[in-house]
Parts: C-alpha cells; sequence; structure tokens
C-alpha cells in the first residue's frame, strides 16, 4: 500500500467504513513494512482519534494488535511495545469488555480485550453451533464430617452449618466462611469443598487464609487447626493468601508433594491432565519437599514436580497469567491449542476431542471466562483451526 492509502485507510477504519479487501491488504503491508513506517501509522491513528467528533471513535484492539506483531518483528520487546502503545492510547485499557484475536506472523496468535460497537456484525462459523454453551460460575458441594454434602449453588446465604464450635456461612459471590461459634475447645472435623467442572468457589479457612478454587478442584481441611501446624489437602488448581501465623506454619499435600508456608500468596496447578504440578510464588516464601528434593521458591519463581521427585525451578514467571483465572480471564503465553483447550473444557464442562492434522499454532493474550462458548471458539478460529459441536463435545478440526 502507498502512503497515500495507508492514511485513507486509517481515516475509514476509525469510521468503519473500510472494505474487507483493504482491510487485508493492510495487514499484509505490515508483515514487511519498515518499523518506522509502522510507528508513523500507529500515531495517525491515535491522532485520527483525537480529532475524530465520531461515536464510533474508539481505539479498536484489532487494529492495534496487528500493529503490535508488526513490531515484534525488529525484536522492540514486549515490554517496550505495550508501554508505547499504552501511552498512545490511555483510556484504551480502560475500557474492556470482550475478547477479540488477531493473527500474528508465522505460528502465534494473539488476542486482547476489545469493547464492541453494537452494530458489529457477529461473524460465523465454518460450522455454525446448533447449541451454545454458558460459562462456568459459583459451583461447589461441601462434604461435611459424616459424609452428608451440601450443593452449594442451590443453597441460600447465610449459616449452612455447624461442625463442633464452628459454624459454616454462604456468603454472597461464591464464598464459604468459616468462625469460631463459640468459646469451648474446637471439636476437630473434617470437611471438603470440591468445585465440579464448570465451578469455581472461595474458602475462608477457620485461621483467616483464603483459598480460591479452580473448576475440578477440591480441598479437605479441619474445622479448626489446632496443635503446632496448620494443614490441608488439594486436588485441581488453588489459589491461597495464607494467615501469618508463625508459631504454627500453613502446609499444603499434594500428589506427594509438601508445601509448608509462614504467610503469603502462592497458586498450585496438580491437575491430572497437565504434565507437571506447578506451584508459583507470589508473595512470601514458601518450601516444597518432594521425596528427596527440597526447594524454597521466592516471589516470581516457579516449581514444576513432574515424574519422580525431581524439582525445575522457573525464573521470573509471569505471575499475573498463572492467576488470571481467579480474576476472571483465560491468560495465555505461546500456548499450544491442547493447553488452551483443556483450560476451556474443565471451565465449560464440555469434552474435546481431535481430528487429524491440526495445524501447530501458539496462542497468547486474555479471554473474559464470561464469555459464552461460542465467543472463545470464534476468537480461535482466528487461528485456521476450527471447531464444531456435538452437543457439549467439541471437535477440533483443521
Amino acid at each position: 500500500m502507498q502512503p497515500e492509502e495507508l492514511k485513507l485507510f486509517v481515516e475509514k477504519f476509525i469510521l468503519g467504513t473500510h472494505t474487507e479487501e483493504e482491510h487485508r491488504q493492510f495487514i499484509e503491508w505490515l508483515k514487511t513494512a519498515p518499523v518506522e513506517d509502522v510507528t508513523t501509522i500507529l500515531e495517525a491513528y491515535h491522532m485520527n482519534m483525537e480529532e475524530s467528533a465520531s461515536p464510533v471513535g474508539e481505539a479498536d484492539l484489532n487494529l492495534i494488535s496487528h500493529i503490535e506483531t508488526a513490531l515484534d518483528q525488529y525484536e522492540l520487546g514486549k515490554e517496550h511495545r505495550y508501554e508505547k502503545v499504552k501511552k498512545i492510547f490511555p483510556r484504551f485499557f480502560s475500557r474492556v469488555a470482550a475478547a477479540v484475536l488477531v493473527l500474528v506472523s508465522g505460528t502465534t496468535i494473539y488476542f486482547a480485550l476489545k469493547t464492541t460497537r453494537p452494530d458489529t456484525p457477529v461473524e460465523t462459523y465454518s460450522q455454525p453451533l446448533t447449541n451454545e454453551v454458558v460459562p462456568g460460575g459459583n459451583k461447589a458441594i461441601l462434604t461435611l464430617s459424616d459424609g452428608s454434602t451440601i450443593i452449594l449453588d442451590d443453597t441460600k446465604n447465610g449459616q449452612v452449618a455447624q461442625q463442633g464450635g464452628t459454624q459454616i456461612t454462604k456468603l454472597a459471590k461464591g464464598q464459604l466462611v468459616y468462625n469460631k461459634a463459640d468459646s469451648q475447645p474446637a471439636k476437630i472435623a473434617f470437611n471438603s469443598l470440591t468445585t465440579p467442572r464448570g465451578g469455581q468457589f472461595r474458602l475462608r479457612l477457620p485461621d483467616g487464609s483464603e483459598a480460591w478454587l479452580n473448576a475440578a478442584s477440591s480441598i479437605k481441611y479441619p474445622t479448626a487447626f489446632t496443635g503446632n501446624e496448620r494443614k490441608v489437602e488439594i486436588s485441581g488448581e488453588v489459589y491461597f493468601e495464607i494467615a501469618h501465623e508463625e508459631s504454627k506454619p500453613f502446609k499444603v499435600n499434594v500428589n506427594g508433594i509438601e508445601i509448608k508456608v509462614l504467610g503469603t500468596h502462592f497458586n498450585i496447578n496438580a491437575y491430572s491432565d497437565e504434565v507437571s504440578v506447578k506451584t508459583t510464588l507470589l508473595e512470601g516464601s514458601i518450601r516444597l519437599a518432594k521425596g528427596g528434593s527440597v526447594i524454597t521458591l521466592t516471589p516470581g519463581q516457579q516449581a514444576q514436580i513432574e515424574k519422580g521427585d525431581h524439582i525445575k525451578v522457573v525464573e521470573r514467571v509471569d505471575v499475573s497469567q498463572v492467576v488470571a483465572w481467579k480474576d476472571g480471564y483465560f491468560s495465555f503465553n505461546r500456548a499450544d491449542i491442547q493447553t488452551v483447550m483443556r483450560q476451556i473444557a474443565r471451565w465449560y464442562d464440555v469434552e474435546v476431542s481431535y481430528e487429524k492434522n491440526i495445524p501447530e499454532r501458539q496462542f497468547g493474550g486474555k479471554i473474559d471466562r464470561s464469555s459464552n462458548i461460542s465467543e472463545v471458539l470464534k476468537i480461535l478460529e482466528e487461528s485456521k483451526v476450527h471447531f464444531r459441536m456435538d452437543g457439549k463435545k467439541i471437535i477440533v478440526s483443521p
């Protein structure tokens, strides 16, 4: 595209009057454009946005993401790139709602958040969905010490049970709280909280520690912590914020691994269908022991344990991506389609199968977990991977 054509395209793009062919030509131009020209286009878009009096004058993440990708070719670095875009479009990052995906050069897909205009046409699938699957929500089953169960998503807010001297209360927004009900010595009983596929829940333990359970996860714990330690067992994925109590360390047991803390924030991903158990530290310090191996993590580190007792430590992990699920997002960084679909399967409670010759793709970015599954699959289809649904089964095809 020539300079005048580029200028005209930017103006038409802002007004929403550009054609599909013009958009395709622009994306092709971005793939080989000199970095100076790409930066000029970004700044021209900003100036046109500022001058436009049109109600549709909202920064478009689709365009910005393509431009970011072009800048990537010159190895400007992710941090530098996003800081530049944030400076040019400060309002852009505070007004986010739905999701949009763009194809990045080669095999990587980047997607981000975008405000969707009411009149934006909805694209259809190559194989249209015949049914819709809504996202997961606050769902969990509480199992009491006598084996009885309470389905919390069907239970009204307020006191749901009492175990020994501990009162169990369900709060709004999917939270279960344990509080000591009287001054008598607590009678120890064990409860467990389990989330199904398509469920999540938040738990405040008797010591005030907080635990967020992702889909298909569980935690077993006492109704009161006595003695010289606090101990729980988990499966699936759980994020912890531990109340500090120096004389009584907190211990998490998962898959034969013991994690010991005093007061800290950390995430454990221990799904059986994942390659490794991953423990990521956000704040404080924790010690992991597996067999004869013992290591201590510092903030920003992640311990990965596969088969055997060997513990691999990964430095400078993006902790915001690790705990994005707790904050309501899917977040990926160069994830393959299988990794992406495992998370989708757990959250939407669907089965996933693959046909032969699925192209290799990598994905990066965020998708709001409150999106219906059709919206998520529509985003992923931009990668030239296709989907069709049979009941609650997703078939992935080339």
